[in-house]
């Protein structure tokens, strides 16, 4: 082992930045920006700098907007919507745009000097001093040989991700890894095989999706414990992405009551299609012609099952953005079971139901979560759970994550630009610490615990998009006011186009020019509805925070 004495030989701080993708990315650029005079190396185990999704399957859509998802501080696509009915989803990421694009952002701001490529970070464990982080890393060289370096570091941030691992089932039967259908060259090794895939996230689905390609002459099964939320690419009815419905002024409505209604909406927009086709005509004929197919009653019929069968909680965690999925289902290519009736996962319950049917798989495919890496790296002493807003650990002031928190709804890499813009200004000092982090964190892990009762809380950190944003900008002074968008007129639009995390940078002339002239895509109908619920909002606030109050003053 080499044990760099660097520090010795240099004045200057360090900060590492463990894995690259999006995340790291980000992390690395707001670190050179926010930390001058710092030694700043990002750590990347791979021999790319695009992570996971840098370098996907043939066929990858993004479920965000290339709008939505992009760095403010790099945008190449504005929210314009092309009039081809969703057809071409040129409004996102498809196949490897993705990673082309990361790697355009990492050589606009000349990235690549600061990153070490086939790095991997074995452990990561307090110094001697308790001040400062030691990082011991095995790095293989030209000739192949491997070497393991230990390095001392000022802070450190972790942006290794929340699909690092995947989690395993318990069984007999041959299984798909998720890594190996993630490979660039497809599916075409995995042919006439019934196939049950376990999860009713977004991987789930997706899997499911592409392991029932006609072509592939696949039986494919997806088993769920409840329903799923289903929520297309594009909008079923306005057919604009449904990005772009989603407004500032929609996410004002407390998440309680916005939910409670959303969920309600959704289900009579399902039973009840025709007549919102009527009200709210389409942009796209073809969008409305289609609309008009058995196969399309399939679908509404099936995302009806779906949504309806989704408990409340789980309405308000994860969307899946499923057009495939769903016409794969109408299709009949794939079969929608509950769960497995024993370990022996041959026989499953019909979904929703306590009749069982035969399935008698010859592969499965666990898609039901990933393992935190924290645990491994730190030897067994950190987990998710010990950072506030997951993101700055409680107990250490230099040590922080950017990229783990899960959105309800929203996207990953939005959400890491404003963590690595809020934990580079704590460690550079234009960002207050939280004075009282603790109390504060255990109030959010409560309230947490409470809403999602059924996610593990140690490897999953579970934010609404914009809420978690609005609090972050808050605390980087950030916040989009009247005052920041420079006019009334100006901060109205900024609650009625798609919101973006590029309206909390509106003071920068650039990002203000490039995502000022969004159009506003929200019926005006619908907008004259939410201003009419704001004050329910507002005593429904009210309301909760009395409750609040008198239960926090009762006898334990």
């Amino acid at each position: 082992m080499i044990v760099s004495d660097a520090n010795a030989l240099n004045t200057s701080r360090k900060l590492a930045i463990i894995g690259c993708g999006s995340s790291g990315l980000i992390a690395l650029k707001s670190a050179i920006d926010a930390l001058p005079g710092w030694q700043i190396v990002c750590y990347e185990k791979g021999d790319q700098i695009t992570g996971v999704w840098g370098n996907p399957y043939p066929g990858f859509v993004s479920t965000s907007t290339k709008y939505t998802t992009q760095f403010t501080c790099f945008p190449v696509r504005d929210a314009a919507v092309e009039n081809d009915g969703g057809q071409s989803r040129a409004e996102f990421f498809r196949d490897g745009e993705y990673g082309e694009y990361l790697n355009q952002f990492a050589d606009a701001f000349q990235l690549r000097s600061h990153i070490k490529l086939g790095c991997q970070v074995e452990r990561l464990q307090r110094a001697a001093s308790d001040e400062g982080w030691l990082l011991t890393y095995r790095s293989t060289g030209e000739e192949g040989q491997a070497t393991s370096v230990t390095e001392q570091f000022d802070a450190v941030v972790i942006c290794t991700g929340l699909t690092a691992q995947c989690k395993e089932l318990e069984t007999k039967l041959p299984t798909l890894s998720p890594r190996e259908l993630n490979k660039p060259d497809g599916l075409a090794h995995v042919t006439g095989e019934r196939i049950v895939v376990f999860g009713g996230g977004e991987s789930a689905v997706d899997y499911a999706t592409r392991l029932a390609r006609p072509e592939l002459n696949n039986e494919v099964y997806l088993s769920l414990r409840t329903g799923v939320r289903v929520s297309p690419r594009y909008h079923p009815i306005r057919g604009v992405p449904s990005d772009f419905l989603r407004n500032r002024l929609m996410l004002s409505i407390h998440p309680v009551l916005r939910n409670w209604i959303g969920q309600r909406f959704v289900e009579a927009r399902m039973l009840h299609q025709e007549r919102f086709e009527k009200w709210f005509p389409a942009k796209s004929k073809k969008q409305a012609e289609n609309s008009k197919s058995s196969h399309q009653e399939l679908k509404k019929e099936w995302a009806y099952r779906l949504t309806k069968g989704a408990k409340d909680e789980l309405f308000n965690m994860f969307h899946n953005k499923s057009d495939d999925f769903l016409d794969g289902v109408a299709d009949g290519r794939i079969k929608i079971v509950g769960e497995p009736v024993d370990d022996e996962m041959i026989r499953f319950y019909q979904f929703q139901s306590d009749e069982q049917v035969d399935v008698a798989p010859t592969k499965i495919l666990p898609a039901v979560g990933y393992k935190s890496t924290l645990s491994a790296i730190s030897g067994g002493t950190m987990s998710l759970a010990d950072f506030y807003l997951g993101c700055v650990h409680v107990t250490y002031p230099d040590l922080f994550l950017v990229g783990f928190a899960r959105p309800v709804i929203g996207n990953i890499p939005s959400i890491s630009e404003m963590q690595a813009n809020y934990i580079t200004g704590i460690i550079g000092g234009t960002v207050p610490r939280p004075p009282d982090i603790a109390q504060e964190h255990a109030l959010a892990q409560e309230a947490n615990f409470a809403r999602y009762p059924r996610l593990d809380l140690e490897i999953i950190y579970p934010v609404e998009m914009f809420p978690y944003c609005d609090y972050l900008a808050r605390q980087m002074k950030i916040y989009p006011t009247v005052k920041t968008a420079g006019s009334l007129r100006e901060w109205c639009r900024i609650q009625l186009q798609p919101a973006t995390t590029a309206h909390y940078y509106f003071q920068d002339q650039p990002t203000h020019r490039f995502f000022g002239s969004a159009p506003v895509y929200m019926p005006s109908v619908f907008v004259l509805l939410l201003l009419l619920l704001k004050p329910l909002d507002w005593g429904f606030r009210i309301v909760r925070r009395v409750f609040r109050r008198q239960a926090a003053h009762l006898p334990s």
